[in-house]
């Protein structure tokens, strides 16, 4: 049965850790390999396990049901509480220390602009959270927390955007190390020694030959450049979030007249090439 947010306690606003975190991967099914990656296991309905889980505060399997107009306003009030190169920097971090900060830019980017933008016929604008009813959007923050402290990101789906905001609000967001630009550093020479019309699968292969994101398989690698790509870096066929407000209808048009893929655009119009003024801002943080 799904549950209200009437009915649950608050999902919290932190990234799961430690225990928290070990007990969180067995009961929505996942698994560290011996190689520090992630991959799928069988999901535990251990009743000490739900309990401990639950201990820590998290609801589980548990859908909250919010409608857009929430997410909309929400997301709005925490991206104006962020600071950018702070954003930056977790993305950064994100690289090695602090895999949840893959997220943040792509999440920012989407929001930043949200104020300013064009509303449509159902008073909000072309930004992913049109619903055919007002309680549209199920959203187990739970399991987005847990998926961000594994190493994911996407750029699909924005109303699970708005748990990443939250928390990047409420917990603050991670500072890059030493280690972290040392990778940083390697991932952009990776990036800029591509030649023209290289297309992001070599791009993402290049980077796994190179091993410079520790633990990361080819979705996560493909997280990352979505990130550099909604920033800019990446320069494509359609304008980075981060620039101005991208409708969801250029989304869909510059995914068409081709194969769709799991490659998402701004990513997918990437053929080679990088935005020096904004790796210079990168390597600056």
């Amino acid at each position: 049965m799904t549950a209200y947010p009437d009915e649950v306690h608050a999902t919290p606003r932190r990234i799961p850790a430690d225990a928290e975190l070990d007990v969180l991967m067995r009961v929505y099914g996942y698994r560290f390999t011996r190689t520090g990656g992630v991959a799928g296991a069988e999901v535990s309905s251990d009743a000490g396990d739900i309990a401990e889980a639950e201990g820590f505060g998290w609801p589980i399997r548990t859908a909250e049901r919010l409608k857009p107009s929430d997410i909309f306003d929400r997301s709005i009030a925490a991206v104006s509480m962020l600071d950018e190169d702070a954003v930056l920097g977790a993305f950064i971090a994100g690289l090695g220390s602090a895999r949840h900060g893959r997220q943040a830019v792509i999440s920012f980017a989407w929001a930043r602009h949200l104020s300013s933008a064009p509303a449509g016929d159902d008073e909000l604008p072309d930004c992913g959270l049109a619903a055919s009813g007002p309680d549209a959007f199920e959203l187990d923050a739970t399991e987005v927390l847990l998926r961000l402290a594994l190493g994911w990101a996407w750029n699909e789906q924005p109303h699970r955007y708005l748990p990443d905001l939250e928390t990047a609000v409420a917990a603050g967001l991670p500072s890059p190390t030493g280690d972290d630009r040392e990778r940083l550093l390697a991932l952009l020479e990776v990036i800029s020694a591509q030649p023209a019309g290289t297309r992001v699968g070599e791009l993402e292969k290049a980077i796994a030959r190179a091993k410079i994101v520790p633990d990361a398989d080819k979705y996560q690698r493909y997280g990352i450049l979505i990130g550099l790509a909604e920033y800019g870096l990446l320069p494509s066929t359609l304008a980075p979030s981060w620039d101005r407000f991208v409708s969801r209808t250029e989304v869909a048009e510059a995914w068409s007249g081709g194969p769709r893929s799991d490659i998402t655009p701004p990513l997918s119009g990437w053929r080679g090439g990088m935005d020096e003024g904004r790796a210079a801002r990168l390597r600056a943080l």
